[in-house]
């Protein structure tokens, strides 16, 4: 699938997205062709400081005060956002009422109007959270940015981890055009630690990809112990890869999640840009 559409996720508070996030995006933006548009979250905290006195006990700031830094750091981030990204190259920018922390249920609804999402991982408190809600509910793409973003990773190794499963075919269709960009494409399979009788082999993904002009080669590594996030990461550390692409296994109960092991180990903190899809 053509990634035409980006939308990138930037919190304002408590620790606003940091700039490289925008830059990163704007880079990607840049290489696959593609308008960047940013879903902005920007707290107004309620006058509830009852409720809430972990929010304002870190500073001493009242709920007014925070609410003002809340703005300030939405206006910094735009203004990052229009000196970083071209006019051709910028869409919309899409501003998130969030009532105390930053939430990713509104934002996901809009998501589904775009190819990919970007979520950054830099410490805010809830990006997880976040990450999880645009992935399960918002049936698109997501790409998740490890600490400085795409510093170091241009996405010329891209490894396609393959279990033969439909999440991993829809997560194999999103990154077909970044795949194209890649000088190494691997098929990546993990033995020891499913039943793959019945499933379509990496040959056939090899094969497949072929078909759009991208040489790609399918290799197998063993469990080993690990559970087959910790492999998938350990193999992509050992090669130096940009980029890792696989399918996200969970769902929700009552607003919790409940996650695959190999899902559960890379939104623990992803250390190379991971394209997830469910």
């Amino acid at each position: 699938m053509p990634v035409r559409d980006i939308l990138l996720q930037l919190n304002s508070y408590p620790e606003p997205t940091p700039s490289w996030a925008v830059d990163s995006a704007a880079y990607m933006a840049q290489r696959l062709g593609a308008k960047l548009s940013v879903g902005l979250c920007e707290v107004h905290l309620p006058d509830l400081s009852g409720y809430f006195p972990q929010l304002v006990a870190r500073s001493g700031n009242t709920v007014e005060e925070e609410n003002r830094q809340s703005a300030h750091n939405a206006a910094a981030l735009r203004r990052k956002f229009e000196g970083a990204v071209p006019s051709e190259q910028a869409g919309e920018t899409i501003v998130i009422d969030c009532p105390a922390l930053a939430t990713a249920w509104q934002l996901a609804a809009r998501a589904r109007a775009y190819d990919l999402t970007i979520v950054p991982f830099y410490g805010h408190r809830e990006t997880r959270a976040i990450a999880e809600t645009l992935i399960f509910e918002s049936a698109r793409p997501v790409l998740l940015l490890p600490p400085e973003g795409m510093a170091g990773h241009r996405f010329d190794e891209v490894v396609i981890a393959w279990d033969g499963s439909r999440t991993a075919a829809r997560a194999l269709a999103a990154a077909t055009s970044l795949c194209e960009q890649a000088s190494s494409v691997t098929v990546l399979t993990v033995t020891n630690d499913k039943e793959f009788t019945g499933t379509a082999p990496a040959a056939d993904v090899v094969r497949h990809l072929s078909r759009h002009g991208i040489q790609a080669m399918g290799l197998e590594v063993e469990l080993d112990g690990a559970d087959a996030g910790d492999a998938l990461d350990g193999y992509c550390r050992r090669v130096g890869a940009d980029l890792l692409v696989m399918g996200a296994y969970g769902h929700t109960r009552v607003r919790e999640f409940v996650l695959g092991g190999a899902t559960q180990t890379v939104l623990n903190g992803p250390s190379l840009p991971i394209l997830l899809a469910h």
